[in-house]
């Protein structure tokens, strides 16, 4: 009797296989590589979401780092853009917000009307930037005293810091607002409160949270949410879509209205308006990717409205410090 020796090869790891396995492992590989090169796979979602009205923004306040809870109509307005979520079909993997009430009975809100428990990071690194000495003053009451156009300076300029605050008031500040995260105080993280930023200071924090966090889950296929405010949302942008400082200062985020991203395998913003404007209920900000959701004349009647808030007009002198009860 002749002995048939079946042909066999190993791979790199010294395993055995017969040939035909072999050379069925190999076109199955390369048809795979061939897929992958051939259009990048789309990746996951990023929706940013501004928190609802705080008790602040009602009275129309410098927040920053303070500690003010949503009022009645910021809870309704969170439960709103839940409820827009949900007609979207979303299933949010992660989400985030800031250390900040505002963010976190926001993201309750939210989620508690989506009935959905997805895993939940708070940090530090998406707190609104620390708006110093302006901590509690009214916007329109500034703009008397100092001018329009310096108040608009000390919102939006991307490089301008407002005053510094006091030491007294940095402390009250402090101890209303900058709560470090259970994680940072496990890492023995030191985390010395500003006494003001600029919006590019703020971002420079947020960005070790984009790149080391945010991304890759996006990256992975997640649907990653992040309930913040509003120059941490425009700093986000920034890092998406690599805006001129001039871009950054005209870009109006609404509260409580969700901007969903889409992305390619690479992480570049793929437009995905068509697919999102479902019965007109969407809108596109001229060179952004991100697709605001809701009713179009709402969402401009929002942005215009957060636009004119440093405005003069309406303004009613006193002392705001004292309503605000920080003095």
């Amino acid at each position: 009797r002749v002995g048939i020796r079946r042909a066999c090869v190993r791979d790199r790891s010294g395993m055995r296989w017969p040939f035909a396995a072999a050379l069925l492992l190999a076109l199955a590989s390369r048809l795979v590589r061939a897929l992958a090169t051939s259009a990048p796979a789309a990746s996951g979602r990023l929706i940013l979401v501004r928190h609802g009205q705080s008790t602040w923004n009602e009275l129309g306040l410098f927040t920053g780092w303070a500690d003010p809870p949503l009022t009645a109509q910021g809870r309704r307005e969170a439960a709103h853009a839940g409820a827009l979520l949900g007609a979207y079909g979303v299933r949010v993997d992660t989400a985030l917000c800031s250390t900040l009430r505002r963010t976190s009975q926001s993201l309750e809100t939210m989620l508690a009307t989506l009935n959905q428990q997805p895993a939940v990071v708070r940090s530090w690194r998406l707190n609104e930037q620390h708006c110093g000495a302006l901590t509690g003053w009214n916007k329109r009451e500034l703009a008397i005293a100092y001018g329009e156009r310096q108040v608009r300076r000390w919102r939006r300029e991307p490089h301008v810091r407002p005053p510094p605050a006091s030491e007294l008031l940095s402390e009250r500040v402090v101890q209303l607002g900058a709560r470090i995260g259970r994680l940072e105080q496990r890492r023995s993280c030191s985390l010395t409160a500003p006494s003001c930023e600029s919006m590019l200071d703020a971002c420079s924090r947020y960005r070790p949270l984009w790149s080391h966090l945010i991304a890759p889950l996006v990256r992975r296929g997640q649907t990653v949410l992040v309930v913040g405010h509003g120059n941490m949302l425009r700093g986000a942008v920034r890092e998406i879509e690599g805006l001129s400082d001039e871009q950054l200062m005209a870009l109006e985020i609404p509260q409580a209205t969700p901007m969903m991203y889409h992305f390619d395998a690479d992480m570049r913003p793929v437009e995905a308006f068509d697919e999102l404007a479902h019965g007109g209920q969407a809108i596109q900000t001229d060179g952004i990717h991100g697709v605001l959701l809701g009713d179009p004349d709402a969402i401009r009647g929002a942005q215009e409205l957060s636009a004119a808030a440093h405005t003069a007009q309406n303004a009613a002198p006193g002392s705001v410090l004292a309503r605000a009860g920080l003095l």
